[in-house]
C-alpha cells in the first residue's frame, strides 16, 4: 500500500477537523452569506461556485488567515480551503516524477502557501491569487531541482566479493561517508531520515526549525559532495564493514545516527497536529 501523499495527509486532516473545529458563521463573515454557521469544507465549495462575489471570497479568507495565524488546526483549514488550486498545481508539476520527487514538490507547495498565509497582507484583493501563484512557482523550482539532481550510486566494481545483502546498501554508503569524514553526522542523519526513513523535507525542517528551502539546499550539497566522493572512490560500502559483525553494528550505527537516541521512534508520514483549545 502507497503511503499518502503530503496533500493527501493534509486533506485527510483537513475533512476529519471541518465539521468540529474549523466554523465560521455566515453573515458575521460577510452579509451575504446565509445567517448560519459553515464548515470550512461547505465553505470551500461556495467560495469555488463562479456565482460567489470576490469580496465575499476574500472576506472569508480574512477570516481564515486571521485564525490560521494562531491555531495550526485553522492552518490546516486554509491549506484545505486552497486545496483544489493546489491539486491543480501539483497535477501539473509532478507528471513523470518519482514517488519521492512527488513528495519533494508537494511538500514544497505546502511549505510556499503557509509561508504566504503567515505574511500575507491582508489588505489584497482576491488574496487567493497571492497564496497559491507563489506555491506554483515553488512547486516548478522543486520540480526543476528533482528532475537535474544526480542519484547516488555506488561503484560496485572497487568491492570484492560483496554481500547479496550488502551490495548497493545505501545505509551503509552513509555510515561508511559519515565514518571518513565525506558528510558530517548532521548530513548523513538528514539523508537517511528523509530518504530512507520516508521522513518528508517539510516535517525534518520543521523539526529543525529551519526553512524548508535552506534544509533542501543543505541536503542538495551534501548528496552532491557524496556523489563526487563515490565517483572517485573515497567511499564504499565496504569501509563501513571493519569486523565480522560490522554490518549489524553499522545498521545499529545508522539508527542510532537517525534517531539521536538509543531508542527508535517509528517513522511518521505527518506531523501530528494538535487540536484546537
Amino acid at each position: 500500500m502507497f503511503a499518502p501523499s503530503p496533500l493527501e495527509v493534509v486533506e485527510t486532516n483537513f475533512v476529519r477537523l471541518a465539521p468540529s473545529h474549523l466554523i465560521l458563521h455566515g453573515t458575521t463573515c460577510h452579509p451575504w452569506l446565509q445567517d448560519r454557521a459553515y464548515s470550512l469544507y461547505e465553505l470551500r465549495d461556495v467560495l469555488m461556485d463562479e456565482g460567489t462575489p470576490y469580496d465575499v471570497r476574500d472576506a472569508a479568507w480574512r477570516h481564515t488567515i486571521r485564525a490560521a495565524r494562531l491555531s495550526q488546526d485553522w492552518m490546516v483549514g486554509a491549506l484545505g480551503l486552497c486545496m483544489p488550486a493546489l491539486r491543480s498545481t501539483a497535477r501539473r508539476t509532478c507528471r513523470g516524477l518519482t514517488a519521492g520527487g512527488v513528495e519533494a514538490v508537494e511538500s514544497a507547495i505546502l511549505s510556499e502557501v503557509i509561508h504566504r498565509v503567515r505574511t500575507i497582507n491582508m489588505d489584497y484583493a482576491r488574496l487567493v491569487w497571492y497564496l497559491t501563484q507563489p506555491a506554483h512557482r515553488a512547486a516548478l523550482s522543486a520540480r526543476r531541482h528533482e528532475l537535474e539532481a544526480p542519484i547516488p550510486t555506488g561503484d560496485p566494481g572497487r568491492q570484492e566479493d560483496p554481500d547479496p545483502g550488502i551490495q548497493g546498501s545505501p545505509d551503509l554508503l552513509l555510515v561508511s561517508a559519515a565514518r571518513v569524514g565525506v558528510l558530517s553526522k548532521a548530513e548523513a542523519h538528514l539523508i537517511a531520515r528523509t530518504r530512507l526513513e520516508n521522513v518528508s523535507l517539510a516535517e525534518e525542517a520543521a523539526e529543525l526549525g529551519v526553512s524548508y528551502k535552506a534544509l533542501a539546499k543543505r541536503r542538495e550539497r551534501a548528496e552532491a559532495r557524496l556523489i563526487s566522493a563515490v565517483g572517485a572512490g573515497e567511499v564504499m560500502i565496504a569501509d563501513a564493514l571493519v569486523c565480522s559483525q560490522g554490518l549489524h553494528e553499522q545498521r545499529r550505527e545508522l539508527r542510532l545516527l537517525v534517531t539521536g537516541a538509543k531508542t527508535r521512534r517509528k517513522p511518521l508520514s505527518h506531523r501530528p497536529l494538535p487540536r484546537a483549545s
